[in-house]
C-alpha cells in the first residue's frame, strides 16, 4: 500500500483499488480505473476490497479506511479532543492521518498509532512544533509505502511527513 498527499488530500493505493481523501468523504476507483464510487459522509462502505466507515463527530466526519489488511483513521479537520466513545469506536488503528492544530498531540495519544502522518498545517513552522512537542521519531518521504506484515508490535510510534511537491 502506497499513501501520497496533495493539496492535504491523500491517495491510498492498495492491491484492489486507489482511495482519495476528500473533506466530507472518500472517491475509490478499482485498480484497472473502469470504475468508481464516491462515497460521503458517515456509514460503512466497501468498495473493489476497499472498506470505509465514516464516523460523524460534533465537528465534522471522520473516516476509517481498511487498505490491504491495514488500519487508516483520518481525523480529517478536526481539531478537538474526541470522545471516549468516538476512540473506542476507532478501535485499533495502524496509520493515523492527524491534521495539525492546537490538539494533535492529544488526538494522537488518544488513537495510538504504529505511524503517524501530519497534515494540514498553515506554515513550516507549526509542523517544525508540531514535530518538536512530539518528541518522536520522524521520516520525510515523497510516497510512504507499507505492507501489514512489516509491522513491528511494541515499536514506538513514527511520524511520517510527505512531500507533496512530488
Amino acid at each position: 500500500m502506497d499513501i501520497t498527499i496533495k493539496n492535504n488530500e491523500f491517495r491510498i493505493k492498495g492491491r484492489t483499488g486507489v482511495l482519495y481523501s476528500k473533506p466530507d468523504g472518500v472517491s475509490i476507483e478499482t485498480s484497472d480505473g473502469t470504475s468508481s464510487k464516491e462515497l460521503l459522509g458517515a456509514g460503512e462502505y466497501e468498495v473493489s476490497g476497499i472498506s470505509v466507515i465514516g464516523l460523524q463527530t460534533e465537528e465534522g466526519n471522520l473516516f476509517i479506511y481498511e487498505v490491504d489488511g491495514l488500519r487508516i483513521c483520518n481525523l480529517n479537520n478536526l481539531t478537538k479532543k474526541l470522545a471516549d466513545s468516538k476512540v473506542s469506536a476507532v478501535g485499533d488503528v495502524d496509520i493515523l492521518l492527524l491534521p495539525v492544530c492546537a490538539t494533535s498531540i492529544v488526538m494522537m495519544q488518544q488513537l495510538e498509532s504504529y505511524y503517524v502522518i501530519p497534515f494540514g498545517q498553515n506554515n513550516q513552522e507549526e509542523l517544525d512544533k508540531f514535530l518538536k512537542e512530539s518528541g518522536m521519531t520522524v521520516e520525510k518521504m515523497p510516497k510512504f509505502n507499507l505492507k501489514k506484515e512489516e509491522i513491528i508490535e511494541e515499536t514506538p510510534t513514527t511520524i511520517v511527513v510527505l512531500d507533496s511537491s512530488h
